[in-house]
């Protein structure tokens, strides 16, 4: 009887103030999960974005001919932003053209009577609104104010760091003034950039801002990353 007494009792005050606190540590770690949510997301976007450039840049040194990437659009549903790359003699004909065969290519159209003698196309990014990645981060277009709205102060006072008292883009250092709107590849209007077939080198300098976000829009005092690619 003692025994079955003992199995049906209720649960003692420690008990309950052990059960308290290990709900208490996984509503903490909740939230700082849902905080590291954007900062892991522009993460993925600056490595989705790199990859991208790295195929472009393959895609060069494996044919021996200039490659030529593109990109347009904005981080919205009506006109998402995309960047393709393609076999530079598509480019010299007509700018465009590289464009056309990959929203073709983005809804599943074949584009076998453009391409002709080995030329190819390829999407290396497009936006998607149902991603998550997409949903928490998004590339800070030429003349928008998100990368500027990210350095905006909290409440508190807290921000960024600005990115002039980071090496290497410093005073006297050799990324100065590189981050600069002016040099943002990503733009409402088509923009193109060659990559060299013979030297395997890109023929500009130019930027991605990623930056962390809500439905709200860019995060004050968020996760802000930055890729820089040198002529």
């Amino acid at each position: 009887m003692a025994a079955h007494s003992r199995s049906i009792r209720g649960y003692t005050l420690i008990e309950m103030l052990v059960v308290l606190a290990i709900v208490g540590i996984l509503s903490v770690v909740g939230v700082v999960m849902i905080g590291n949510r954007q900062a892991g997301a522009v993460r993925s976007l600056l490595d989705e974005i790199e990859g991208g450039l790295a195929n472009a840049h393959k895609a060069a040194v494996a044919t021996g001919r200039d490659v030529t990437i593109v990109s347009w659009g904005t981080w919205t549903a009506g006109a998402p932003l995309v960047m393709a790359h393609g076999d530079s003699t598509l480019d010299v004909v007509d700018p465009t053209t590289i464009q056309t065969v990959a929203q073709g290519l983005l809804v599943g159209t074949q584009p076998a009577a453009t391409l002709v003698n080995g030329q190819t196309v390829a999407v290396a990014f497009h936006f998607t609104p149902s991603d998550a990645i997409h949903a928490r981060a998004r590339i800070a277009v030429q003349d928008s104010t998100e990368w500027d709205q990210t350095k905006a102060a909290l409440p508190s006072g807290a921000m960024n760091q600005e990115i002039t008292t980071v090496s290497p883009f410093k005073a006297d250092e050799t990324m100065l003034g590189l981050p600069a709107d002016v040099n943002s590849f990503c733009r409402t209007a088509l923009n193109r950039v060659v990559i060299s077939g013979t030297n395997k080198r890109f023929n500009s300098t130019f930027i991605f801002r990623v930056v962390g976000t809500t439905s709200a829009g860019p995060l004050p005092g968020g996760p802000m990353g930055l890729i820089v690619v040198l002529a």
